[in-house]
Parts: C-alpha cells; sequence; structure tokens
C-alpha cells in the first residue's frame, strides 16, 4: 500500500512556523488563515490597540462644605478627573475647594447663580445669572468657565446665542438627589452607563459621594477610564 503524502501550501507552512516560533500569541497581531476552494482567506485580530471605554463623571450644585473634600479625596487617590459645575451662590466661604478642584485637574463648569429654570426666566436676567457665576469662578481660578449646564437642563436658542459657553447636559442620570440611597444609585448607573456617556451626580449629598466612588471602583475594574467632559469632547 502507498503512503498518502499531505502537502502543506507554501503560505499555510510560513504560518505554521511563525507560530510555531512564538508561542505567546496574547495581545499581540495574529493572522487566521484558512483554506477555502484553493485560496486563502485572511483576517487580522489586532488585541493590543484597543482604545479604553470613556465615561466623564459629572457633579453640579456644588461646592459642598463637607460632601465636596470627601468627593476629592476619594477621586485623588484613584487617579481620577472629573467634572464640576459650580452653583455661584455656593461658592462664597469655599473659595479653597474651588482652588483644589482646579490644582488637581478637575474641570470647573458653570452651573448659573440660582438653582432657576432658565428658560422661564427673562433673557437678560438668565444671562446675569451666569455671568455672575462666570466672575467668581474666574477671580478664584483666574480661567474663565468654557461650559455651562443649566439647571434642569432647561435651554434655548435664544440663551444659546446670548452666551458664549458650551451647553452639557448629560446621557445618564443617577438620580442621586432623589433616591438618595447610595446601593439605588450605583445599580441605576451602572444598568446604563456604555462609552462616552456623561455621568450627572451631585456632590452635595452623603450618599452621592458614596455611590460615585463605588462607580468609579466598579467601572475602572470593567476597564472604564474617567475623563473630564472637555478630554470626552475633544476626543
Amino acid at each position: 500500500m502507498s503512503k498518502r503524502k499531505w502537502k502543506l501550501p507554501a503560505m499555510s507552512l510560513l504560518l505554521f512556523l511563525v507560530l510555531l516560533a512564538d508561542g505567546a500569541l496574547a495581545g499581540t497581531v495574529f493572522a487566521i488563515a484558512r483554506h477555502q476552494s484553493g485560496t486563502f482567506q485572511s483576517s487580522t485580530i489586532q488585541a493590543s490597540t484597543a482604545q479604553p471605554r470613556q465615561v466623564a463623571l459629572t457633579f453640579d450644585d456644588g461646592p459642598h462644605q463637607t460632601c465636596t473634600p470627601a468627593l476629592l479625596d476619594g477621586l485623588k487617590q484613584r487617579g481620577v478627573k472629573a467634572t464640576f459645575f459650580l452653583m455661584g451662590e455656593n461658592i462664597a466661604g469655599k473659595e479653597l475647594l474651588v482652588q483644589r478642584m482646579q490644582e488637581e485637574g478637575h474641570l470647573i463648569g458653570n452651573h448659573s447663580y440660582r438653582h432657576i429654570q432658565m428658560t422661564k426666566e427673562e433673557a437678560e436676567q438668565a444671562c446675569a445669572e451666569i455671568e455672575q457665576t462666570e466672575t467668581l469662578i474666574q477671580d478664584i481660578t483666574g480661567r474663565r468657565p468654557e461650559y455651562l449646564r443649566p439647571p434642569y437642563g432647561a435651554w434655548n436658542e435664544q440663551l444659546e446665542c446670548r452666551v458664549n459657553l458650551t451647553t452639557v447636559l448629560w446621557n445618564v442620570d443617577s438620580l442621586d438627589w432623589k433616591l438618595q440611597n447610595t446601593e439605588q444609585i450605583v445599580r441605576r448607573v451602572e444598568k446604563d452607563v456604555k462609552n462616552g456617556d456623561i455621568i450627572l451626580m451631585h456632590d452635595i449629598f452623603p450618599t452621592s459621594v458614596e455611590a460615585a466612588l463605588r462607580i468609579v471602583d466598579d467601572l475602572q475594574k470593567q476597564g472604564y477610564e474617567f475623563v473630564t467632559v472637555e478630554e470626552l469632547l475633544v476626543d
């Protein structure tokens, strides 16, 4: 009985030798080739250049005398940068906290002077509230804020034309102001969050601080990177 001879096409032989020489394929580019109708089809998987998933953690209504420092401590320990939309009437007496936000690399935005629904105010009054907060932040940090989150997300084209700021809303609403329960806040955010999202929270409740740091820990384990709103929008 004659022995059957197996012929390995040159491309397959080359691929076999490459794979044999390099046993550690994890995290490298590798080719998958298959013989189909006398031709080879190949595809490439690039495992090492996958971009991390990014989200922006944002906080409204601060600064708060006790909650904001606790939040800043936790973010610093985790190497996380966030975005703080400050309310003008809450800044007085907390100037050092605003300075600390800037020094630690957080983005500082404008949340008007009072928590009013701007679309129900005269345009002149609404703009005056924004400008007043803008001046307070600039006097402390030396930098004019470039981003605005209107209270309640209430905004319109008329105000957009009068205010030279980038308006930032959100994709994921934690409802932390309503829930004020750490576990419920964490579950609500984590079930909805995805790459590129802006998470809305408030740094004026202890439960919000606890939930925010839990969310950071959980999402970092899942490969998420936390960036400022500016970094998210620019990228």
